[in-house]
């Protein structure tokens, strides 16, 4: 392995990552290779690539086969190595390589970071399983409303979330380098070889962690609209704690003899300390037989909690497990004791329930233990589980705890159950809000995502996501009801919905279109994500065979849709097309260019005002055909009478050529696009409005001189903007210049691989936009952006309109003529390839330098220097320059 890159973006809490791997064969016979990668179990796969010399496997999301034969194998909470970790969610794909040949994966995932204990956490597998020459993982956060408290604890060797209590995180690992403002950070981990092996000698390295928190003024929450979506986080504080009626249910079978039940015991003492006075608890062991503490909910006292910790310390593990048996009779305590107190606070009653087997004794059947606990409970209780160790029935407990509002957590063999209780239990020692609706009309809203909620504990969050019935609509009503303590919480707000701006979008892959229409935005991603999570558990949870096809098809849709990688979903590999670009050329890759895009926007360098976060230009987009390109070649395109010009100009080797001028708004002289004749790898272009700018490009940099000066490397995506200028760079592709919204040239990059003595990098340029340019434009190209042109056939003195047809005139008498610019120039026709030889258009080629086509002469397009503002031609200097 040559190369281990890991980028993620993260935009309002949802992240886009990309996994880069690189492997080398250096063998002189082929080899097996496998690349494997740990992604949150939470994540949805977006799209994975394989490079294997000059063969492109490009993934493909579909729908889910009984029989599938592809080798892209994706393995949910399963282990079979020593040195995987426990519990990871783990994607593998094999291949063979051959002799001296190389192979990249890429790999790509989204997720939507949830609140814990007052912190969001993005969690990145650091496990190459060698030492890498180069390995680096770039995470860069947005935030609209702030970034408060972002940390980078030590690499950790455990996924587990809430795993104890955070004291002992001491420093970042080596390398770490954090960046950041109010509203954006950047985290970068670069660990040298000798690094790496400091930290794992055979690669190892643990999981790389970003902790924050926002900024949060608005109790009634963060509402964020984009395109027709919306996102609401709520996560209101300083509200005074819930009641809670907690029941302890704790396995004692002989399986948790040891370690597991010593763990546990020292966990529950601690937690029993953490109660408060106004809370009621009470304790149950289970084996098969069920040891009652008490038959009723004690108050916390310190006595109390004495004799607790007194009967915990006493128990023994033997017998069987009955499951059914004890969650009845913690239901049954809590019930009774809600039903014959007068309470006059609203409280919250829970169980936390810990186990280590399947039922064994009493009811054994799952469907049945399932249905007697969700009768009992009412949706009055919620049950929140830990299953340890590997003989768990884990389905039962997650479906448990799907049904009666609680959370479920695993714990493996190996790992400290007690730290894993306790931190399970920091995230729901403390309710805040009970009964949360949240309410929009229905009218302005369709297709929300949940809406009720049973219980809002302090340091964790309550997302809906939804779209909008007309995106024209000014304003979003919202409605938040709730009960707390002794009262009922109504919260109302109108937010306002701005326009937005075409383009607003954020790193993610190009591929995934939202509805199939346009280009993806995070927002529109992420109600896709909770939607498609909301109906796999109503599909776990149902146990009616039609209704869960319904589901299923929901689901799966959906999925295939926004190409998530799901249970009802599967990637196979497309049939190997041949890889000329660069890297990310590859379609679904932007999110791995994502994070410099941001960056760039963000890191300040004197641009102002904010970030634009834009796409980098796709270079598979048809731009223009007005252009010049290669020797040169120049085309111009009359739309209005849908003709295309062609002529070449043949200079001296070192001639500057100006292709676009514009000096209407210029207030003062500026030089126009030019070109070098010899070798056409330099373009210059000088701004004068708002604030005077220069450009350089070439097939390597592009060089922004303005308030202050910027270098950008042409091998990564990135994107730039300030006061109406911006520059995005699409990584060995394309360079694309835009100015006020109204000007945008695209400069092609032209690489060679394996160049022959003549062949040179270079570029092309094209005009995409001139709407903001004055009819006093000028220049090579400039002079015909604004005019039309006709042809006329003249055979024997004798004039006639031709159609559009791209054959000549039949005839060999007839001379046919362009008519623009009140020149009359004889052209015959032609094939012109544009785009780096992708199309091959019809145009109407002008002889002999373009003499009669051109005003002027050739000599006065002639630039002495790149940014030379002098012009011969034309009543105004130009806004634009271009050289080649």
């Amino acid at each position: 392995m040559t190369e281990f890159s890991v980028k993620s973006t993260i935009i309002s809490r949802y992240a886009f990552t990309t996994v880069s791997c690189r492997m080398l064969n250096r063998a002189s016979e082929d080899q097996d290779a496998e690349f494997q990668m740990q992604i949150p179990a939470s994540a949805f796969i977006t799209n994975f690539t394989m490079i294997i010399g000059e063969k492109v496997y490009q993934g493909e999301i579909t729908e889910k086969e009984k029989k599938n034969g592809d080798r892209v194998k994706e393995k949910r909470n399963t282990t079979t190595e020593e040195n995987e970790e426990k519990g990871a969610d783990m994607f593998r794909a094999s291949l063979v390589i051959p002799s001296k040949d190389k192979a990249i994966f890429l790999l790509s995932y989204e997720e939507l970071l949830q609140r814990r204990l007052g912190k969001y956490e993005h969690v990145i597998s650091v496990r190459p399983q060698q030492l890498v020459g180069r390995l680096n993982v770039e995470v860069n956060v947005l935030e609209r409303s702030g970034i408060t408290s972002l940390e980078v604890p030590p690499l950790h060797n455990s996924r587990q979330k809430g795993s104890g209590r955070r004291e002992d995180d001491l420093g970042s690992p080596p390398s770490t380098v954090i960046n950041q403002n109010e509203t954006f950070a950047k985290v970068v981990f670069k660990p040298t070889v000798v690094q790496q092996a400091k930290i794992a000698q055979n690669g190892i390295l643990g999981d790389f962690i970003i902790r924050y928190d926002v900024n949060r003024e608005q109790s009634i929450g963060d509402i964020q609209v984009l395109n027709g979506y919306f996102v609401h986080y709520f996560a209101p504080k300083d509200l005074p704690p819930l009641p809670k009626n907690v029941v302890f249910v704790l396995d004692t079978s002989a399986s948790m003899v040891g370690t597991k039940l010593r763990q546990t015991k020292d966990a529950l003492f601690t937690i029993l300390h953490d109660l408060r006075p106004q809370d009621r608890f009470s304790i149950i062991g289970f084996s098969n037989r069920i040891k009652v503490w008490k038959d009723h909910l004690l108050s916390v006292t310190p006595l109390n909690i004495r004799d607790g910790k007194i009967h915990i310390h006493h128990m023994s593990p033997s017998g069987g497990t009955d499951i059914n048996g004890a969650l009845q009779t913690a239901i049954g305590l809590l019930n009774n004791y809600v039903t014959h107190n007068d309470i006059e606070d609203r409280s919250v009653s829970l169980i936390i329930f810990l186990t280590d087997g399947k039922p064994t004794v009493g009811e054994t059947h799952t469907l049945k233990i399932l249905n007697n606990t969700k009768e009992a409970a009412r949706g009055r209780i919620c049950i929140f589980t830990i299953g340890i160790g590997n003989d768990v029935d884990f389905k039962l407990l997650e479906k448990l705890s799907l049904e009666n509002c609680g959370l479920t957590r695993r714990v493996h063999e190996e790992e400290d159950a007690g730290s894993q209780l306790i931190g399970f239990y920091d995230e729901i020692r403390t309710p805040l809000l009970s009964d949360i609706r949240i309410d929009y009309p229905p009218g302005i809203v369709e297709h929300a995502t949940k809406t009720l909620f049973p219980n809002y504990f302090n340091g964790s969050e309550i997302i809906i996501a939804g779209k909008l019935a007309d995106r024209k609509v000014e304003q979003l009503p919202v409605e938040v009801t709730a009960s707390n303590s002794k009262k009922f919480v109504v919260l109302k707000t109108k937010v306002p919905v701005e326009p937005q701006k075409v383009g607003n979008d954020v790193p993610g892959s190009p591929r995934p279109k939202g509805d199939g229409q346009g280009d993806p935005n995070h927002i529109e991603r992420l109600w896709n994500y909770l939607t498609v999570k909301e109906l796999l558990s109503s599909w776990v949870q149902s146990n009616d065979e039609q209704e869960k096809e319904q589901l299923r098809q929901k689901a799966q849709a959906l999925a295939v849709n926004y190409h998530f990688l799901t249970p009802f979903t599967s990637m196979k590999l497309k049939r190997p097309t041949l890889h000329t670009g660069g890297l990310e050329d590859i379609h679904g890759m932007s999110a791995a260019t994502g994070p410099e895009t941001v960056m760039q926007s963000l890191r300040g360098a004197g641009l102002q005002p904010g970030p634009t976060l834009k796409k980098p230009y796709d270079p598979r987009i048809k731009i223009s055909k007005t252009s010049v390109d290669g020797d040169p070649h120049f085309v111009v395109d009359f739309p209005l009478s849908k003709l295309t010009v062609c002529f070449n100009i043949d200079g001296q080797p070192g001639d500057i050529l100006r292709l676009v001028s514009d000096h209407a708004h210029s207030g003062e002289r500026c030089p126009p696009p030019s070109w070098h004749q010899a070798h056409p790898w330099l373009i210059t272009i000088l701004i004068n409005k708002p604030e005077r700018s220069y450009l350089e490009i070439t097939p390597n940099r592009v060089i922004l001189d303005g308030s202050d000066r910027l270098v950008l490397p042409c091998n990564q995506s990135v994107v730039v903007g300030s006061r109406g200028l911006e520059v995005s760079v699409t990584a060995n592709a394309n360079v694309t210049v835009t100015i006020q919204g109204t000007i945008a040239f695209v400069i092609l990059i032209h690489l060679y691989k394996n160049p022959a003595p003549f062949q040179r990098n270079h570029l092309g340029f094209y005009i995409s936009n001139s709407r903001g340019l004055s009819s006093n434009c000028h220049g090579l190209l400039g002079q015909f952006l604004n005019q039309d042109a006709k042809l006329i056939e003249e055979p024997a003195g004798h004039r006639k309109n031709l159609t559009n047809s791209p054959l000549p005139p039949a005839g060999g008498t007839s001379e046919t003529i362009l008519k623009v610019k009140g020149h009359r120039v004889p052209v015959v026709w032609k094939q012109r390839k544009i785009y780096n030889g992708e199309e091959q258009i019809d145009c109407w080629f002008a002889r002999n330098n373009a003499a009669k086509l051109i005003d002027g002469e050739y000599k006065d397009y002639l630039a002495s220097h790149p940014f030379d503002t002098e012009m011969t031609l034309g009543s105004k200097t130009s806004k634009l320059r271009k050289n080649k």
